[in-house]
């Protein structure tokens, strides 16, 4: 990435950071762009340089905070995790990482609300060269086993959908079941989902 793109995509992350704070404090429809604009310090043409809409921003911040999210788990997961020597034991260490990840990120998912699989629709785009290397190294460790990364891709992709959405509901408004209630339930149902898709020699 170039200096010029650097700077651009500098800017771009602070408008991003500047409304995702406004629509902490006043929620998304009491945030007017230029409320945004005012708290970014940019001029209102600018805005439109980098976002449609309020909609396109709010449709990228979704992207963005969840890829923000993924990179925060992911360089935990490594931090934690060794080897694949066990399948199951592997998954469930990343699931177990994610929902705690979730419960301490109470004012994000407020945001985000069930949004988190966001990233997944722009992939291999992620917003910064560091969280397409994490993530590509995460599948690269599966494709090292024998395990197809396309296979991979899906398993990460339903699984980051299925306990983000459970986890929202969960987490935020305790309906139907709290985060406690549900979690056994979350665990067993995500690694179903991925030790599924993720089979060595097969395809989907």
């Amino acid at each position: 990435m170039t200096a010029a793109q650097e700077k651009k995509m500098e800017k771009k992350r602070r408008i991003l950071e500047s409304a995702y704070q406004l629509f902490q404090k006043n929620n998304v429809y009491n945030t007017a762009v230029d409320d945004i604009v005012k708290a970014a310090g940019i001029a209102r043409g600018t805005f439109y340089l980098y976002f449609h809409d309020k909609s396109d921003l709010i449709e990228q911040l979704l992207f963005f905070k969840s890829a923000e999210s993924m990179k925060a788990v992911m360089t935990d997961f490594f931090k934690q995790v060794g080897p694949i020597e066990d399948l199951e034991a592997y998954c469930r260490a990343f699931i177990t990482l994610y929902i705690d990840f979730l419960i301490s990120q109470r004012e994000a998912l407020a945001v985000i609300d069930k949004n988190i699989a966001a990233c997944m629709r722009y992939f291999p785009d992620f917003y910064d060269e560091d969280g397409k290397k994490l993530y590509n190294s995460v599948v690269e460790r599966f494709t090292a086993e024998g395990y197809r990364a396309e296979d991979v891709h899906k398993a990460i992709y339903m699984g980051v959908d299925l306990i983000g959405t459970v986890c929202c509901d969960a987490i935020l408004y305790g309906r139907p079941f709290g985060i406690e209630q549900i979690r056994p339930s979350l665990t067993e149902a995500a690694v179903g989902i991925l030790k599924s898709c993720i089979q060595k020699g097969e395809t989907l």
